[in-house]
């Protein structure tokens, strides 16, 4: 079983076949006692590695590539 929490679950569900979960929960609530080796020791939390963020380029003025309005403009002044 995954945990001892909900082995209690399931093993209260059996007892109590035909009742909602919500009330199974209540019930299980009630008559669940954690064990000792797990309130003794509480488990260390790891510490997730950070990643790298990339280097922007240095070019932060206007691009090289041109938008689809300057586009757009060209088009319409051959037009003319």
């Amino acid at each position: 079983m995954a945990n001892a929490w909900l082995a209690h679950v399931k093993a209260t569900m059996k007892k109590h076949k035909g009742m909602k979960f919500k009330q199974v929960l209540k019930m299980a609530k009630k008559t669940y006692k954690k064990s000792a080796s797990s309130a003794a020791s509480p488990k260390k939390r790891r510490r997730t590695k950070r990643r790298k963020s990339r280097r922007r380029s240095k070019s932060r003025g206007k691009s090289k590539r041109k938008g689809k309005k300057t586009r757009r403009k060209r088009r319409r002044r051959r037009r003319r």
